[in-house]
């Protein structure tokens, strides 16, 4: 108390390390509780809380509390307050950073009192305080040690330690303690993402990007690229688990996956292979190839835009964007670049002949495929219902053996067909799907392949990047003068242009030669999965 009846102010500050600590406990509430009765007993008024839910390691500053209460003494620094806490090791648990934050303290004139600790500003006193919030940092460091070493012994068991991935809930469950499992919607909305980017749905990691933004996927906050990226290689959808900041190979998990492995291969394949072709995120089909027509003489991709004339006519115009091009300034009339680019996809397109043939050789593929699917189905049904035959004959063993190491070697045996169990079952779910409508998908390929002119002038801004997908490898080249360069074309299409000049209208299934048949079914086998959703 200071002299007369003047009260000195207290500011109350109070931490937990999680949210968790902070949503299930009353940690916060029994720290302030604390405080209050000291600041009662001490006679101070208390004019603000501070209430942290954050680790005590490292810069003070990043916890909001704290630093909302250093702010608010550099707002009121013609008051001098006391900073009550109840335990030195909520002050700070980082050795460097607690001297740090006594010193914000000291300059600002505030004094600080602690329930457990008695601060004297002697050098015996400092020292005696530095000793234990070594001590403090101590303790923490050790936590932090014990807890990696358990989660890296769940992660080599099998399962999954942390917060879980979006589309996973922990639940208990009686055998194998906290285990994810899929949490809808967004589970599906996981699935979906995968294999409409594994089959072509999604042409790039930025069309994934919007489909989660039109599902609402982030609950109200923005989806970011950075964050598509990241969800598309974590290999836990898939059913595995691993971790190789600490050595976890990949292995497979005990809960179930949201992605099929197979797909989540296609996608890791794709995700490796040379970016796709560029396009503007805000394509439009005033000026579709802004973005994919690249400039002659720097070779970056043009822009574009319109300009109005004097009685309100529009006008379309590409041009250069790079500021050292020679040619940046000159610009390229709309429809010239565009007919250029038409009279180039009608050269591409192939004879009915080759569509006659890719359809029946896709019609052959799926066909053999799903009698496939079906025949691997059944067999790796009886290798389940075998399986457990065995587990159940180990059990009635075990449970009648005494010895306790025949038990235990029962138990082990049984634990590694349970695994082999699973593994048969993620197998044998793959290929439950029902048949594919292999015609009424070919016929929806097919628009793409017999006109791709007329898909590219009429159809919508997906139509269009599709057929620049399907038909180009590469941006292509224009220049004013000598029009487009040399277009490298996909692989299909390469595929066609070598068979343009050979006879094949009278050629059956049964006279093709054996390496072109098998070439052809190979890409046109590629683009239905493409284009099939």
């Amino acid at each position: 108390m200071l002299d007369g009846d003047k009260k000195e102010i207290a500011l109350i500050y109070c931490r937990v390390s999680s949210e968790r600590q902070k949503n299930d406990g009353h940690g916060l509430d029994g720290q302030e509780h604390r405080c209050r009765i000291h600041a009662e007993d001490q006679g101070y008024e208390v004019e603000k809380i501070f209430r942290d839910s954050f680790s005590g390691a490292g810069d003070f500053m990043q916890r909001p509390a704290m630093a909302e209460m250093i702010n608010y003494m550099d707002k009121n620094a013609h008051k001098k307050y006391v900073v009550i806490f109840d335990d030195l090791s909520r002050f700070a648990r980082d050795t460097v950073f607690h001297l740090k934050l006594a010193s914000a303290f000291k300059v600002r004139g505030a004094r600080r009192e602690c329930l457990n600790f008695n601060f004297d500003d002697s050098p015996e006193g400092e020292f005696a305080e530095t000793i234990v919030a070594a001590s403090n940092a101590l303790d923490r460091q050790k936590n932090r040690r014990q807890v990696i070493q358990k989660q890296k012994a769940r992660l080599e068991k099998g399962y999954w330690p942390f917060f879980p991935p979006p589309g996973y809930k922990h639940i208990k469950d009686p055998v194998h303690g906290k285990l994810l499992t899929p949490e809808e919607p967004k589970a599906s909305i996981i699935r979906e993402a995968f294999e409409g980017f594994a089959n072509g749905r999604f042409l790039t990691q930025t069309d994934v990007m919007k489909f989660l933004r039109e599902k609402d996927f982030c609950d109200g906050k923005p989806t970011h690229l950075f964050y598509v990226k990241r969800l598309l290689v974590r290999a836990v959808y898939s059913g595995y688990i691993e971790y190789p900041d600490w050595g976890v190979s990949r292995m497979l998990g005990h809960h179930k996956p949201i992605v099929d492995p197979e797909v989540w291969g296609q996608v890791q394949k794709k995700l490796s292979e040379k970016a796709p072709i560029r396009t503007r995120k805000d394509y439009s089909c005033i000026l579709s190839l802004r973005g994919y027509a690249c400039c002659a003489y720097c070779g970056e991709p043009m822009t574009g835009s319109e300009s109005t004339g004097r009685h309100g006519n529009k006008f379309a115009y590409y041009r250069c964007r790079n500021r050292n091009c020679s040619h940046r300034t000159k610009s390229i009339k709309k429809k010239d670049l565009e007919d250029e680019f038409c009279r180039i996809l009608g050269n591409t397109q192939p004879k009915k002949n080759i569509i006659t043939l890719a359809r029946a050789i896709i019609e052959d593929v799926y066909s053999k495929r799903q009698n496939s699917s079906g025949e691997l189905f059944s067999r790796t049904e009886k290798q389940i219902a075998k399986i457990d035959e065995e587990m159940k004959a180990l059990g009635l063993l075990a449970g009648r053996s005494k010895k306790e190491s025949a038990i235990t070697l029962y138990e082990e045996q049984i634990d590694d067909l349970s695994k082999k169990k699973k593994e048969l079952e993620k197998k044998r779910d793959s290929t439950a799907s029902g048949p594919v409508s292999v015609g009424t998908a070919f016929d929806e390929v097919m628009k793409y392949l017999n006109d791709p002119v007329n898909m590219w002038v009429n159809g919508d801004p997906n139509d269009k990047r599709r057929v620049q997908a399907l038909v180009f490898e590469e941006n292509f080249v224009y220049d004013r003068k000598n029009g487009v360069g040399t277009a490298k074309v996909s692989v299909l299409y390469e595929f066609f242009e070598r068979t343009r000049d050979r006879e094949l209208q009278d050629v059956e299934m049964g006279g093709i030669e054996p390496p072109c048949k098998k070439e052809l079914s190979l890409l046109c086998t590629n683009v239905f999965c493409l284009f099939f959703v």
